[in-house]
């Protein structure tokens, strides 16, 4: 179904803007505008029908006829019109989210000249097509005046969606896994479609733009050293070069907008922080993550990211009392977000133990992998450590019979 096919004319008046396709301006309050061809084809796509829902699939065959595209294309687009309009997602008054259908125009539609039918027919049709229109504008006032509509069709329920896919955006990000990172960042990009200025989910897409750049920067199968310390890959220059620094900078306009939004998100703090550190800024990251724990006292990711930081620079004895802060703090947030602590918290105790046992502080060491062992009783750093331990303690006993509990528990031994 092509665009040309469709339509209101070649100029319709949409509330207080004036579009005029052969010429792509939009003239209203702010002025002139020219806007893409593609967002002027979305517009009169839409005031063609006012009232009625346009699916995501008939818009997007109708604006890209023979071309397979991912609803990210449509969804900036409508960003695009919104955004040349001055309109808002959150309450609309031209361009409405239908939650799993599709958009709906909302404004009154006045046409300049003669109306393109939608499909060849007879005069009958060309001569009632006003009249329908009208009759369709009408019927969508009195239900909205009437509150006729289903709850999927409301603000709160597209609010209620977004915050479940920023939810799980952050879910998944926080797996740091390969496919995982990549659905967060899809996820994200999904709910800043449907709220452009979603502050947490261009924090989340911000940080997972970094993890992507710094640990899988290639395509799957590419042999290309994936770094899992910040330190390792600045060392290496890894994060300076395309396209990884092309991901970086991204990153930093998407964190620098988030802050400027929300100034009071420890989130966007953290985002910002991190996009510092990738690019060498180690002061710049230090306040963001300290700005971050300010914010929010339980936020354990800047405290691991601070004492990251600390360690690149060589303040040690800092950075390791903010491991211990963090993991504190996860302690403390397990129970609000059990799926972004667990896979992390085991790794970070066994890391503080590994820390106090290489400057010779083996009783400490020993009580930090004793009480990551509680809670996560066959990790397999934490058995291995303790094992180290005991052996260097002359009970080589209990260290043997730790081992071979791993092994024959999980398969995996005592490396």
């Amino acid at each position: 179904m092509p665009v040309e096919s469709i339509g209101c004319g070649d100029v319709v008046r949409v509330g207080d803007w004036r579009a005029d396709r052969p010429s792509g301006e939009l003239t209203g309050p702010q002025g002139t505008l020219r806007i893409e061809p593609k967002v002027m084809d979305l517009l009169f796509l839409l005031a063609a029908r006012p009232g009625q829902v346009m699916s995501r699939d008939a818009l997007m065959a109708a604006l890209w006829p023979g071309v397979v595209v991912g609803e990210d294309s449509l969804a900036r687009t409508v960003s695009k019109l919104r955004q040349a309009l001055g309109d808002d997602a959150r309450a609309p008054r031209f361009v409405e989210t239908i939650a799993k259908r599709g958009y709906r125009w909302l404004a009154a539609v006045e046409t300049d000249g003669p109306a393109v039918p939608a499909s060849p027919g007879n005069g009958r049709r060309d001569v009632l097509r006003p009249a329908l229109v009208a009759l369709a504008m009408a019927a969508v006032a009195v239900a909205l005046l009437l509150g006729w509509r289903t709850r999927s069709d409301s603000p709160a329920a597209d609010a209620g969606a977004s915050d479940a896919l920023l939810a799980r955006a952050d879910d998944a990000y926080f797996q740091f896994a390969r496919a995982d990172n990549e659905a967060a960042i899809d996820l994200y990009r999904r709910v800043m479609a449907l709220r452009p200025d979603d502050a947490g989910a261009m924090a989340g897409l911000a940080n997972a733009l970094v993890q992507r750049a710094l640990r899988w920067p290639q395509s799957p199968g590419s042999e290309t050293t994936e770094f899992r310390r910040l330190g390792d890959a600045l060392a290496n220059g890894h994060l300076a070069r395309d396209p990884q620094r092309a991901q970086v900078e991204h990153a930093r306009l998407l964190a620098e907008r988030a802050v400027a939004l929300a100034p009071a998100s420890a989130a966007a703090h953290k985002a910002a922080g991190f996009v510092a550190g990738a690019q060498g800024r180690f002061d710049a990251a230090l306040a963001a993550y300290r700005r971050a724990v300010e914010l929010d006292p339980d936020a354990w990711g800047p405290m691991i990211n601070l004492g990251d930081v600390l360690g690149i620079v060589g303040r040690e004895e800092e950075a390791l009392a903010w491991f211990e802060r963090a993991y504190e703090a996860m302690e403390r947030s397990y129970g609000r977000s059990p799926a972004q602590v667990r896979p992390w918290q085991a790794s970070l105790g066994a890391l503080i133990a590994q820390r106090l046992h290489a400057r010779g502080d083996r009783v400490l060491a020993e009580h930090w992998y004793r009480r990551v062992l509680g809670h996560a009783p066959l990790d397999a750093a934490a058995t291995a450590g303790l094992a180290r331990l005991l052996r260097e303690g002359g009970d080589a006993r209990q260290a043997a019979r730790l081992c071979e509990e791993l092994r024959q528990r999980v398969s995996t031994g005592c490396e």
